[in-house]
């Protein structure tokens, strides 16, 4: 009885360690779209930052670290731009001006 108590009592810490461990807070669409003044473009599904052409974003945004962890895996061409903690980010579209990558960045970083 004492064991199953202890094995009991450890695997509930574990789960509660684990939790903890996940992706952290999630930031909303929202949050996102507010942040970078994201305006949606009228002729495919992507968001422009402040409605600039040349600064489109896809409108699949990374809400948390598991999202920007996918987005950040299968991205070749260095398109996944997050704040300095990758735990919210976008995806450019390219061509996307390198001003609009580092202002991104920055508004981004705001957000936590």
């Amino acid at each position: 009885m004492g064991r199953l108590v202890l094995v009991a009592s450890f695997v509930a810490v574990a789960l509660v360690v684990t939790a903890g461990c996940g992706g952290g807070g999630q930031v909303s669409d929202a949050d996102i779209v507010a942040a970078l003044k994201l305006e949606q473009t009228p002729d495919r599904p992507a968001y422009a930052v402040g409605g600039d052409p040349f600064c489109e974003v896809s409108d699949d945004l990374l809400n948390d670290s598991d999202e920007v962890e996918i987005a950040k895996e299968s991205d070749d061409l260095g398109l996944v731009l997050t704040d300095s903690d990758e735990t919210v980010g976008i995806q450019a579209v390219p061509p996307f001006d390198p001003e609009c990558a580092r202002k991104a960045r920055q508004e981004l970083d705001e957000l936590e």
